[in-house]
């Protein structure tokens, strides 16, 4: 699953996770302006924990992709 995420600064992460939330992959900050489908993009290892340091301490949250271009 491919999921987009925004930390409390405002910068966005795409988030690949499997079914248990396990994250697979990660890559961002991505712009908003330029937003493509999450499929799109190419998923790494490299940030995966920041990434789950950052949802730990709730600075990361879950939005659509709607919402992160308003």
């Amino acid at each position: 699953m491919k999921t987009l995420w925004q930390h409390t600064n405002g910068r966005l992460y795409a988030v690949d996770h499997d079914s248990f939330g396990h994250i697979i992959g990660a890559v961002g900050p991505i712009d908003p302006d330029k937003l493509q489908s999450l499929a799109d993009y190419h998923y790494s290892p490299g940030i995966v924990s920041w990434v789950e340091e950052a949802i730990r301490k709730n600075a990361l949250h879950r939005v659509s992709p709607q919402s992160a271009k308003t």
